[in-house]
């Protein structure tokens, strides 16, 4: 799995991570969520209604993924899960009983950007209609998702979004995956 808050470079880094694995496969909460809302990510009407499926979506992606073999790629930010008092504040109860299921490695991989102000410039710059609230909003943003959220769980790799994506992925594959050579692409 690959989290962070958003702008912090996950997608970008999990896609990348699906590229170079043979068995990657790919799925990301924004491209669920997106055909329903464009403004909303996490407070609203139309988000209370889809984020239920989304979340039993990718848990379910991660179930199927493993059974056939492929090591599924999640991209979700759990940035604010840990504070909300809801059925999804513990999200990765449901991922490691998929990863137990499957006798597979439940690893998390945290996207961190190198600075706020870095943080800041990829929000103004990705120019997301869901983003304006936290652009006129910095503070309470950074409070209801701060980089460093809790992750209740032992295996998590910090990856500081602070050089080419490439060159994060291959350091992650090999250092902290331990793939070998001919589970990746060449």
């Amino acid at each position: 799995m690959v989290v962070g808050v958003p702008a912090s470079g996950k997608s970008s880094l999990a896609q990348r991570l699906a590229q170079e694995m043979i068995n990657g496969a790919y799925l990301s909460k924004d491209l669920i969520q997106s055909p329903f809302t464009r403004t909303e990510r996490v407070t609203g009407e139309i988000y209370s209604m889809i984020q239920g499926p989304t979340f039993n979506i990718l848990v379910s992606y991660a179930d199927i993924q493993l059974s056939l073999g492929k090591i599924p790629i999640i991209n979700a930010p759990f940035s604010i899960n840990y504070w909300r008092e809801d059925k999804y504040s513990d999200w990765i109860s449901p991922f490691r009983g998929v990863a137990e299921k499957h006798n597979a490695r439940l690893a998390i991989i945290r996207c961190i950007p190198p600075s706020v102000d870095e943080l800041r410039k990829r929000v103004q710059e990705r120019g997301y209609e869901w983003d304006v609230w936290k652009l006129e909003n910095w503070d309470e943003f950074l409070k209801r998702e701060p980089i460093n959220f809790p992750i209740l769980h032992d295996d998590v790799y910090e990856a500081v979004s602070d050089r080419p994506i490439k060159d994060i992925a291959a350091d992650i594959l090999i250092n902290y995956l331990k793939a070998c050579p001919h589970d990746l692409h060449q």
